[in-house]
């Protein structure tokens, strides 16, 4: 007597399983006005980390840190510099969390803060973790470091054939960083999870055991045209985004929806024009609102997006930012919204839609 129903059920769970989901509005990026938030003289913002939408910390030319609670309300919300690091020119930033933020410089030091709002003061002094030397005799310096959790940090170094710098105890000091050479050039480094890291430059290299030594990263080769990837961000285990340019045109995207995949796996598009406009610049920025869309930057503060950078789809380029001066751009994304900031010392916030 049941055979009625259960044909019935079953002839209801087909028709569900056949209806598809509902689509997926495209994302777009609403640009709120670019706002200065230090003067240029102080270094200019080298780098920007936004944990949340709570919370933006940035870091200069010259050692300072400032922040923001509040990044969508303008100049004003965000606290005035606060020097951290002697005169020294900071270069990365990234906050696991609004608990844990780590700052790295150009003489191969590291700075955490369990207190980012708390201006110098929530600061430890800067330890030493790389003491490669350049080829000028001088420090070679960190360029960029990603914290996805407050138990990891991996950093790289501008060596010739660059290292990775990386602790599962960000505040165990210098002696919990271990330090391993890929052989490559490097200059960026996005880690999605404690299980799954990219290092970039002339290639990309991945590791899903980021602390492991040499033979834990894979190299999965580089840019078409000996192009250099400028900067990478994988929001997701399941996507990385690369930027840069090559000796051919000012701005490629190196992009790939499986990480743990070879060479095969990323694809290579050009971004912008070739030759590029009198107003145009390198790609060297790049940040992506989780999986919903991506967002690159060039040195003359003109944004190109993507809502579909795996397959190789940008628009662009928009001015962001008027009367550019800057010479370096950089970016941090939540799922809601975008903190662009320049080596002039402006800001301008983007809020992703849809």
């Amino acid at each position: 007597m049941f055979a009625r129903p259960l044909a019935l059920l079953a002839s209801a769970g087909a028709v569900l399983a056949a209806t598809p989901a509902p689509a997926r509005a495209a994302a777009s990026i609403s640009w709120h006005k670019a706002v200065r938030i230090e003067p240029s003289a102080d270094g200019g913002v080298q780098a920007v980390s936004c944990p949340s939408e709570r919370l933006c910390v940035a870091v200069d030319g010259t050692g300072h840190v400032l922040f923001t609670t509040h990044p969508t309300r303008g100049a004003h919300s965000w606290s005035r510099p606060a020097r951290i690091d002697g005169g020294t020119p900071l270069t990365g930033v990234s906050c696991a969390s609004i608990s844990l933020c780590v700052a790295v410089d150009d003489s191969g030091r590291v700075l955490t803060s369990t207190h980012p709002t708390r201006g110098a003061k929530g600061w430890r002094r800067p330890l030493r973790i790389d003491s490669i030397r350049a080829s000028d005799g001088g420090y070679a310096g960190l360029l960029g470091i990603s914290c996805p959790s407050t138990s990891l940090c991996v950093a790289v170094d501008g060596a010739a054939d660059g290292d990775v710098v990386a602790t599962t105890n960000p505040l165990g000091g210098a002696g919990a960083w271990r330090k391993v050479r890929l052989g490559v050039t490097l200059t960026s480094v996005s880690c999605s999870s404690s299980s799954l890291c990219v290092v970039a430059g002339t290639d990309h290299l991945v590791s899903t055991d980021p602390t492991g030594g040499r033979s834990a990263w894979r190299d999965t080769g580089g840019p078409s045209h000996d192009g250099l990837i400028s900067a990478i961000d994988c929001p997701t285990t399941a996507l990385c985004v690369g930027v840069g340019f090559s000796n051919r045109v000012p701005g490629l995207a190196d992009a790939t929806g499986n990480p743990r995949g070879g060479a095969a796996a990323w694809r290579n598009v050009t971004v912008a024009p070739a030759p590029p406009s009198l107003d145009a610049g390198l790609l060297d920025a790049v940040g992506c609102a989780g999986d919903r869309l991506c967002v690159a930057l060039d040195s003359a503060d003109n944004a190109f997006v993507s809502t579909t950078p795996v397959r190789g789809g940008w628009s662009g380029p928009n001015l962001i930012r008027p009367n550019p001066s800057s010479q370096q751009s950089a970016i941090s994304c939540t799922t809601k919204l975008c903190v662009a900031v320049d080596s002039a010392g402006v800001e301008v916030t983007g809020v992703v839609r849809g």
